[in-house]
Protein backbone atom coordinates (compact mmCIF):
# COMPACT_ATOMS: atom_id res chain seq x y z
CA UNK A 1 0.00 0.00 0.00
CA UNK A 2 1.13 3.32 -1.03
CA UNK A 3 -0.03 6.43 1.16
CA UNK A 4 0.07 10.30 -0.73
CA UNK A 5 1.12 12.79 1.37
CA UNK A 6 0.55 17.08 0.58
CA UNK A 7 2.03 19.67 2.12
CA UNK A 8 3.69 17.62 5.02
CA UNK A 9 6.39 15.64 4.31
CA UNK A 10 6.17 12.13 5.85
CA UNK A 11 9.52 10.43 5.77
CA UNK A 12 8.42 6.51 5.23
CA UNK A 13 9.73 4.67 2.55
CA UNK A 14 5.90 3.81 1.88
CA UNK A 15 4.98 7.24 1.81
CA UNK A 16 4.55 9.78 -1.90
CA UNK A 17 5.64 13.27 -0.63
CA UNK A 18 4.09 15.88 -2.71
CA UNK A 19 2.89 19.27 -2.94
CA UNK A 20 -0.75 19.90 -3.93
CA UNK A 21 0.56 20.82 -7.51
CA UNK A 22 2.80 18.42 -8.24
CA UNK A 23 1.30 15.23 -6.78
CA UNK A 24 -0.14 12.52 -9.06
CA UNK A 25 -3.79 12.27 -9.40
CA UNK A 26 -5.31 11.80 -6.24
CA UNK A 27 -7.82 9.00 -7.03
CA UNK A 28 -5.37 6.56 -7.38
CA UNK A 29 -4.22 6.23 -4.19
CA UNK A 30 -6.49 4.63 -1.71
CA UNK A 31 -5.19 6.83 1.29
CA UNK A 32 -4.21 10.45 1.43
CA UNK A 33 -2.83 12.68 3.81
CA UNK A 34 -3.31 16.52 3.56
CA UNK A 35 -1.54 19.02 5.76
CA UNK A 36 -4.15 22.39 4.52
CA UNK A 37 -1.65 24.71 6.18
CA UNK A 38 1.12 23.36 4.07
CA UNK A 39 -0.96 24.06 1.05
CA UNK A 40 -1.85 27.05 1.64
CA UNK A 41 2.11 27.96 1.91
CA UNK A 42 2.66 26.59 -1.49
CA UNK A 43 -0.60 28.30 -2.96
CA UNK A 44 1.37 31.85 -1.25
CA UNK A 45 4.19 30.90 -2.93
CA UNK A 46 3.01 30.95 -5.95
CA UNK A 47 1.14 34.38 -5.23
CA UNK A 48 4.20 36.29 -4.60
CA UNK A 49 6.59 33.85 -7.22
CA UNK A 50 8.81 33.21 -4.44
CA UNK A 51 9.07 29.92 -5.69
CA UNK A 52 8.04 28.03 -9.20
CA UNK A 53 5.84 25.52 -9.17
CA UNK A 54 5.08 22.39 -11.83
CA UNK A 55 2.55 19.79 -12.12
CA UNK A 56 3.82 16.22 -12.20
CA UNK A 57 4.36 16.00 -15.79
CA UNK A 58 6.73 19.44 -14.84
CA UNK A 59 4.25 21.36 -16.38
CA UNK A 60 4.85 25.26 -15.08
CA UNK A 61 1.69 26.24 -12.96
CA UNK A 62 1.09 29.68 -13.43
CA UNK A 63 -1.19 32.27 -11.86
CA UNK A 64 -3.59 33.04 -14.52
CA UNK A 65 -2.38 35.54 -17.89
CA UNK A 66 -0.21 34.27 -20.68
CA UNK A 67 2.21 31.73 -21.29
CA UNK A 68 3.02 28.04 -21.56
CA UNK A 69 1.36 26.61 -18.69
CA UNK A 70 -1.22 25.37 -16.46
CA UNK A 71 -3.53 27.91 -14.90
CA UNK A 72 -3.42 27.70 -10.63
CA UNK A 73 -6.89 27.67 -10.54
CA UNK A 74 -7.52 24.75 -13.04
CA UNK A 75 -5.20 22.33 -11.02
CA UNK A 76 -6.50 23.34 -7.26
CA UNK A 77 -9.92 23.01 -8.93
CA UNK A 78 -9.09 19.44 -10.35
CA UNK A 79 -7.40 18.25 -7.11
CA UNK A 80 -11.47 19.27 -5.32
CA UNK A 81 -12.95 16.52 -8.19
CA UNK A 82 -9.73 14.01 -7.49
CA UNK A 83 -10.82 13.94 -3.80
CA UNK A 84 -14.37 13.43 -4.38
CA UNK A 85 -13.61 10.44 -6.77
CA UNK A 86 -11.25 8.93 -4.49
CA UNK A 87 -13.61 9.23 -1.58
CA UNK A 88 -16.45 8.16 -3.46
CA UNK A 89 -13.99 4.73 -4.66
CA UNK A 90 -13.81 4.41 -0.74
CA UNK A 91 -10.80 6.09 0.22
CA UNK A 92 -9.13 7.04 3.76
CA UNK A 93 -8.34 11.09 3.92
CA UNK A 94 -6.40 12.22 6.68
CA UNK A 95 -6.37 16.03 7.57
CA UNK A 96 -3.95 17.67 9.94
CA UNK A 97 -6.74 20.10 11.10
CA UNK A 98 -6.09 23.81 11.09
CA UNK A 99 -9.00 26.93 11.52
CA UNK A 100 -10.64 28.32 8.67
CA UNK A 101 -8.83 30.64 6.55
CA UNK A 102 -9.01 32.32 2.93
CA UNK A 103 -6.65 32.87 0.12
CA UNK A 104 -7.57 35.85 -2.18
CA UNK A 105 -5.45 36.47 -5.41
CA UNK A 106 -5.72 33.33 -7.43
CA UNK A 107 -6.95 33.70 -11.16
CA UNK A 108 -10.24 32.41 -11.81
CA UNK A 109 -10.57 30.71 -8.47
CA UNK A 110 -11.28 33.64 -5.66
CA UNK A 111 -11.77 33.16 -2.29
CA UNK A 112 -10.44 29.83 -1.78
CA UNK A 113 -10.59 28.36 1.97
CA UNK A 114 -8.15 25.80 4.04
CA UNK A 115 -10.81 23.36 2.63
CA UNK A 116 -11.31 23.74 -0.89
CA UNK A 117 -10.47 20.25 -1.93
CA UNK A 118 -12.89 18.39 0.61
CA UNK A 119 -16.88 17.56 0.66
CA UNK A 120 -18.23 17.28 4.01
CA UNK A 121 -20.63 14.68 4.71
CA UNK A 122 -24.22 15.68 4.31
CA UNK A 123 -25.67 18.63 6.41
CA UNK A 124 -22.40 19.70 7.66
CA UNK A 125 -19.87 22.31 6.14
CA UNK A 126 -15.97 22.72 6.88
CA UNK A 127 -16.31 26.06 7.99
CA UNK A 128 -15.53 28.46 10.56
CA UNK A 129 -18.56 27.54 12.64
CA UNK A 130 -18.08 23.60 12.95
CA UNK A 131 -14.04 24.24 12.76
CA UNK A 132 -12.91 26.60 15.64
CA UNK A 133 -9.58 28.03 15.99
CA UNK A 134 -8.04 26.87 19.34
CA UNK A 135 -4.45 26.03 20.33
CA UNK A 136 -3.20 23.62 22.97
CA UNK A 137 -0.45 21.05 23.77
CA UNK A 138 -2.63 18.39 25.97
CA UNK A 139 -4.53 15.72 24.18
CA UNK A 140 -6.07 12.26 25.16
CA UNK A 141 -7.39 9.61 23.45
CA UNK A 142 -11.19 8.83 24.03
CA UNK A 143 -12.11 5.92 22.20
CA UNK A 144 -8.63 3.73 22.60
CA UNK A 145 -10.22 0.96 19.22
CA UNK A 146 -9.90 3.73 16.95
CA UNK A 147 -7.00 2.87 14.76
CA UNK A 148 -5.35 6.71 14.85
CA UNK A 149 -5.40 6.39 18.41
CA UNK A 150 -1.47 5.17 17.50
CA UNK A 151 -0.62 8.37 16.48
CA UNK A 152 -2.19 10.75 19.53
CA UNK A 153 0.39 8.11 21.70
CA UNK A 154 2.66 8.78 19.19
CA UNK A 155 2.58 12.74 18.93
CA UNK A 156 1.36 13.16 22.25
CA UNK A 157 4.48 15.12 23.63
CA UNK A 158 4.75 16.95 20.30
CA UNK A 159 1.39 17.78 19.61
CA UNK A 160 0.50 21.87 19.40
CA UNK A 161 -3.32 21.55 17.80
CA UNK A 162 -4.96 24.72 15.95
CA UNK A 163 -8.65 24.36 15.74
CA UNK A 164 -11.66 22.12 17.12
CA UNK A 165 -15.13 21.24 16.65
CA UNK A 166 -17.49 22.36 17.44
CA UNK A 167 -20.10 19.27 18.83
CA UNK A 168 -22.85 21.71 18.78
CA UNK A 169 -23.51 22.05 15.06
CA UNK A 170 -26.49 20.30 14.06
CA UNK A 171 -25.54 17.41 12.30
CA UNK A 172 -22.38 16.75 13.85
CA UNK A 173 -23.38 14.10 16.79
CA UNK A 174 -24.64 11.67 13.69
CA UNK A 175 -22.09 12.15 11.33
CA UNK A 176 -19.02 12.29 13.85
CA UNK A 177 -16.71 9.79 15.47
CA UNK A 178 -14.78 11.29 17.88
CA UNK A 179 -11.65 9.48 19.09
CA UNK A 180 -9.40 11.93 20.63
CA UNK A 181 -10.00 15.33 22.85
CA UNK A 182 -8.29 18.23 24.53
CA UNK A 183 -7.52 18.63 27.96
CA UNK A 184 -11.23 20.44 28.18
CA UNK A 185 -13.02 18.05 26.30
CA UNK A 186 -13.06 19.28 22.82
CA UNK A 187 -12.63 17.10 19.50
CA UNK A 188 -9.59 17.25 18.18
CA UNK A 189 -9.41 13.67 16.32
CA UNK A 190 -12.81 12.76 14.66
CA UNK A 191 -13.85 10.48 11.71
CA UNK A 192 -16.47 11.51 9.55
CA UNK A 193 -17.69 8.86 6.59
CA UNK A 194 -17.95 10.84 3.65
CA UNK A 195 -19.49 9.59 0.43
CA UNK A 196 -18.29 6.24 0.13
CA UNK A 197 -14.88 6.81 2.45
CA UNK A 198 -13.69 8.28 5.59
CA UNK A 199 -12.57 11.56 6.51
CA UNK A 200 -10.32 11.16 9.38
CA UNK A 201 -9.04 14.94 11.33
CA UNK A 202 -6.38 14.95 13.80
CA UNK A 203 -4.63 17.28 15.85
CA UNK A 204 -1.15 18.60 14.30
CA UNK A 205 1.87 18.24 15.84
CA UNK A 206 4.86 20.76 16.53
CA UNK A 207 7.63 19.75 14.43
CA UNK A 208 8.24 18.71 11.02
CA UNK A 209 10.38 16.06 9.25
CA UNK A 210 13.45 14.64 11.71
CA UNK A 211 13.14 12.05 14.22
CA UNK A 212 9.80 13.32 15.11
CA UNK A 213 8.43 13.18 11.69
CA UNK A 214 9.77 9.52 11.06
CA UNK A 215 7.62 8.83 14.56
CA UNK A 216 4.88 10.34 12.87
CA UNK A 217 5.19 8.59 9.78
CA UNK A 218 5.56 5.20 11.37
CA UNK A 219 2.25 5.84 13.36
CA UNK A 220 -0.09 6.96 10.46
CA UNK A 221 1.15 4.81 8.09
CA UNK A 222 0.28 1.98 10.26
CA UNK A 223 -3.24 3.91 11.76
CA UNK A 224 -3.87 3.89 7.97
CA UNK A 225 -3.16 -0.30 7.19
CA UNK A 226 -5.09 -0.97 10.45
CA UNK A 227 -8.40 0.94 9.11
CA UNK A 228 -8.02 -0.07 5.96
CA UNK A 229 -7.68 -3.80 6.86
CA UNK A 230 -4.09 -4.57 5.64
CA UNK A 231 -1.02 -6.24 6.39
CA UNK A 232 2.26 -4.44 7.51
CA UNK A 233 3.69 -4.64 4.50
CA UNK A 234 6.36 -7.20 3.47
CA UNK A 235 8.37 -9.88 5.07
CA UNK A 236 12.02 -8.83 6.21
CA UNK A 237 14.70 -10.79 5.16
CA UNK A 238 15.94 -11.59 8.18
CA UNK A 239 12.15 -13.48 9.39
CA UNK A 240 13.42 -16.66 7.04
CA UNK A 241 16.73 -17.15 8.94
CA UNK A 242 14.42 -17.97 12.07
CA UNK A 243 14.40 -21.34 12.69
CA UNK A 244 10.94 -22.87 13.39
CA UNK A 245 10.77 -26.89 14.47
CA UNK A 246 9.77 -28.99 11.22
CA UNK A 247 8.77 -25.71 8.80
CA UNK A 248 11.67 -26.72 6.37
CA UNK A 249 11.01 -30.15 6.45
CA UNK A 250 7.40 -29.43 5.49
CA UNK A 251 8.21 -26.60 2.80
CA UNK A 252 10.34 -28.97 1.25
CA UNK A 253 7.56 -31.92 0.74
CA UNK A 254 5.39 -29.09 -0.28
CA UNK A 255 8.06 -28.35 -3.11
CA UNK A 256 8.40 -32.22 -4.34
CA UNK A 257 4.30 -32.36 -4.28
CA UNK A 258 3.98 -28.88 -6.56
CA UNK A 259 6.55 -30.58 -9.11
CA UNK A 260 4.03 -33.55 -9.28
CA UNK A 261 1.26 -31.30 -9.18
CA UNK A 262 -0.71 -33.84 -11.78
CA UNK A 263 -0.20 -36.72 -9.71
CA UNK A 264 0.42 -35.54 -6.49
CA UNK A 265 -1.95 -32.37 -6.02
CA UNK A 266 -3.67 -33.95 -2.86
CA UNK A 267 0.01 -34.53 -1.17
CA UNK A 268 1.07 -30.95 -2.07
CA UNK A 269 -2.50 -29.34 -0.31
CA UNK A 270 -1.62 -31.72 2.94
CA UNK A 271 1.67 -30.09 3.39
CA UNK A 272 0.95 -26.84 2.76
CA UNK A 273 -1.45 -27.01 5.18
CA UNK A 274 0.78 -28.22 8.08
CA UNK A 275 3.03 -25.60 6.90
CA UNK A 276 0.47 -23.11 6.93
CA UNK A 277 0.16 -22.57 10.69
CA UNK A 278 4.13 -23.05 11.18
CA UNK A 279 4.26 -20.08 9.39
CA UNK A 280 2.32 -17.71 11.35
CA UNK A 281 4.33 -18.64 14.49
CA UNK A 282 7.12 -16.97 13.11
CA UNK A 283 4.60 -13.98 12.03
CA UNK A 284 4.91 -12.93 15.69
CA UNK A 285 8.25 -11.35 14.90
CA UNK A 286 7.33 -8.68 12.59
CA UNK A 287 3.59 -8.40 11.70
CA UNK A 288 0.94 -5.57 13.62
CA UNK A 289 -2.57 -5.19 13.54
CA UNK A 290 -5.48 -6.74 13.96
CA UNK A 291 -5.50 -8.64 10.24
CA UNK A 292 -1.58 -10.01 10.89
CA UNK A 293 -0.22 -9.91 14.01
CA UNK A 294 -3.17 -11.17 16.40
CA UNK A 295 -3.51 -14.54 14.28
CA UNK A 296 0.15 -14.97 15.17
CA UNK A 297 -0.17 -14.59 18.65
CA UNK A 298 -3.55 -17.05 18.58
CA UNK A 299 -1.43 -20.11 16.73
CA UNK A 300 1.36 -19.27 19.32
CA UNK A 301 -0.70 -19.61 22.66
CA UNK A 302 -2.88 -22.61 21.26
CA UNK A 303 0.80 -24.14 21.25
CA UNK A 304 1.11 -23.27 24.73
CA UNK A 305 -1.93 -24.94 25.61
CA UNK A 306 -4.43 -21.76 26.09
CA UNK A 307 -7.61 -21.77 24.38
CA UNK A 308 -8.42 -18.65 22.65
CA UNK A 309 -11.52 -17.32 22.05
CA UNK A 310 -13.64 -14.54 20.98
CA UNK A 311 -16.25 -12.93 23.61
CA UNK A 312 -17.94 -10.08 22.39
CA UNK A 313 -15.79 -9.32 19.31
CA UNK A 314 -12.82 -8.65 21.87
CA UNK A 315 -9.66 -11.85 22.40
CA UNK A 316 -9.99 -13.99 25.30
CA UNK A 317 -7.44 -16.42 26.65
CA UNK A 318 -8.72 -19.62 28.57
CA UNK A 319 -6.86 -22.14 30.43
CA UNK A 320 -6.46 -24.12 33.58
CA UNK A 321 -9.53 -21.97 34.61
CA UNK A 322 -8.44 -18.68 34.23
CA UNK A 323 -9.94 -16.11 31.79
CA UNK A 324 -7.48 -13.75 30.51
CA UNK A 325 -8.02 -10.45 27.97
CA UNK A 326 -5.93 -10.07 25.41
CA UNK A 327 -4.72 -7.13 23.44
CA UNK A 328 -2.05 -7.09 20.61
CA UNK A 329 0.07 -3.94 19.58
CA UNK A 330 3.17 -3.80 16.78
CA UNK A 331 4.82 -1.13 15.42
CA UNK A 332 7.88 -0.22 13.75
CA UNK A 333 9.02 1.94 16.45
CA UNK A 334 8.71 1.43 19.94
CA UNK A 335 4.73 0.26 21.59
CA UNK A 336 3.55 3.36 23.00
CA UNK A 337 0.28 3.64 25.60
CA UNK A 338 -2.77 2.81 23.00
CA UNK A 339 -3.08 -1.17 24.07
CA UNK A 340 -2.51 -0.36 27.28
CA UNK A 341 -5.65 2.00 26.59
CA UNK A 342 -7.69 -0.85 25.33
CA UNK A 343 -6.92 -3.19 27.95
CA UNK A 344 -7.93 -0.92 30.93
CA UNK A 345 -10.83 -0.25 28.99
CA UNK A 346 -12.13 -4.26 29.21
CA UNK A 347 -10.62 -4.62 32.28
CA UNK A 348 -13.17 -1.79 34.10
CA UNK A 349 -15.74 -2.88 32.08
CA UNK A 350 -15.55 -6.47 33.31
CA UNK A 351 -15.26 -5.22 36.85
CA UNK A 352 -18.36 -3.31 37.09
CA UNK A 353 -19.97 -6.14 35.33
CA UNK A 354 -18.76 -9.02 37.32
CA UNK A 355 -17.02 -7.58 40.25
CA UNK A 356 -13.89 -9.67 39.98
CA UNK A 357 -10.18 -8.78 39.75
CA UNK A 358 -9.83 -9.41 36.06
CA UNK A 359 -6.22 -10.64 34.61
CA UNK A 360 -5.00 -9.47 31.08
CA UNK A 361 -2.41 -10.03 29.12
CA UNK A 362 -0.17 -7.55 26.04
CA UNK A 363 1.61 -8.96 23.40
CA UNK A 364 3.99 -5.90 22.39
CA UNK A 365 5.89 -6.24 18.95
CA UNK A 366 7.70 -3.19 19.12
CA UNK A 367 11.00 -2.06 16.72
CA UNK A 368 9.21 -5.31 14.34
CA UNK A 369 10.93 -4.80 11.20
CA UNK A 370 14.61 -5.18 13.72
CA UNK A 371 15.81 -9.24 14.56
CA UNK A 372 14.78 -9.39 17.86
CA UNK A 373 18.70 -9.49 19.27
CA UNK A 374 18.78 -6.02 17.81
CA UNK A 375 15.57 -4.33 18.99
CA UNK A 376 16.98 -1.81 21.62
CA UNK A 377 13.39 -0.03 22.91
CA UNK A 378 10.70 -2.47 21.56
CA UNK A 379 8.10 -0.87 24.44
CA UNK A 380 7.47 2.17 26.12
CA UNK A 381 8.67 2.15 29.71
CA UNK A 382 5.65 3.66 30.57
CA UNK A 383 3.66 0.73 29.65
CA UNK A 384 5.92 -1.95 31.67
CA UNK A 385 5.04 0.33 34.48
CA UNK A 386 1.63 0.37 33.64
CA UNK A 387 1.44 -3.27 33.59
CA UNK A 388 2.64 -4.04 36.56
CA UNK A 389 0.57 -0.81 38.65
CA UNK A 390 -2.43 -2.33 36.50
CA UNK A 391 -1.58 -5.72 37.58
CA UNK A 392 -1.35 -7.67 34.02
CA UNK A 393 1.02 -9.31 31.76
CA UNK A 394 3.14 -7.68 29.42
CA UNK A 395 4.43 -10.42 27.31
CA UNK A 396 7.05 -8.96 23.84
CA UNK A 397 6.60 -11.23 20.88
CA UNK A 398 10.18 -12.68 20.31
CA UNK A 399 9.56 -14.20 24.37
CA UNK A 400 6.58 -15.62 22.88
CA UNK A 401 7.44 -17.21 19.62
CA UNK A 402 11.05 -18.71 22.10
CA UNK A 403 7.79 -20.49 24.16
CA UNK A 404 5.89 -21.95 21.08
CA UNK A 405 8.89 -22.90 19.25
CA UNK A 406 9.77 -25.04 22.65
CA UNK A 407 6.35 -26.36 22.46
CA UNK A 408 6.86 -27.40 18.66
CA UNK A 409 10.09 -29.07 19.65
CA UNK A 410 8.64 -31.09 22.48
CA UNK A 411 8.36 -29.37 25.49
CA UNK A 412 6.61 -31.63 27.76
CA UNK A 413 3.31 -30.75 29.62
CA UNK A 414 5.14 -29.71 32.84
CA UNK A 415 6.62 -27.26 31.47
CA UNK A 416 4.12 -25.90 29.81
CA UNK A 417 1.82 -25.39 32.50
CA UNK A 418 4.43 -23.37 34.14
CA UNK A 419 4.48 -21.18 31.14
CA UNK A 420 0.75 -20.64 31.09
CA UNK A 421 0.96 -20.16 34.60
CA UNK A 422 3.93 -16.93 34.24
CA UNK A 423 1.42 -15.76 31.95
CA UNK A 424 -1.64 -15.87 33.91
CA UNK A 425 0.35 -14.65 37.11
CA UNK A 426 2.69 -12.27 36.00
CA UNK A 427 1.89 -8.53 36.82
CA UNK A 428 4.19 -6.30 34.59
CA UNK A 429 6.90 -7.84 32.20
CA UNK A 430 6.97 -11.59 31.56
CA UNK A 431 10.33 -13.48 31.57
CA UNK A 432 10.11 -17.08 30.75
CA UNK A 433 13.65 -17.97 30.26
CA UNK A 434 13.90 -20.15 33.38
CA UNK A 435 11.17 -22.36 31.97
CA UNK A 436 12.01 -22.69 28.30
CA UNK A 437 16.34 -23.29 28.98
CA UNK A 438 18.61 -23.87 26.60
CA UNK A 439 18.00 -24.43 22.86
CA UNK A 440 15.15 -22.00 22.69
CA UNK A 441 16.78 -18.34 21.35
Amino acid sequence: MRLLSLGRALPDRRVDNHSVFNAPAVFDYDAIAIDPEGVFTRIRELLDASADHTTHADTQVLNGGAGEGIAASEVLRRRHDEFVRALERGALVVVFMHSQAMITGVAGFPGIDRYFFLPAPPGLAWDAELIRWGEGTEVAVSDPAHPFTRYVDAVRDDVLYRAWFDERVRGFADAAHVFARSAGGAPVGVEFPVLGGSVVFLPAPRTHGGDAGRAQATAIVAAVEEHLGRSGGDRPPWADREPVPGLDEREAEAERARELVRRAEEQRDGAEAEADPLRRVRDVLWTEGTHALLPAVRRCLELLGFAVREIDDAPVLQADGARIELEVEGSEATVGMAAHYRLRTRLDARIESEGSAPRGLIVVNGERMQAPDRREEPYAESLRVAAEATSYALLPAPELFNAARAALAGADDAALAAVRARIAETDGLVDLSDLLGEGTS
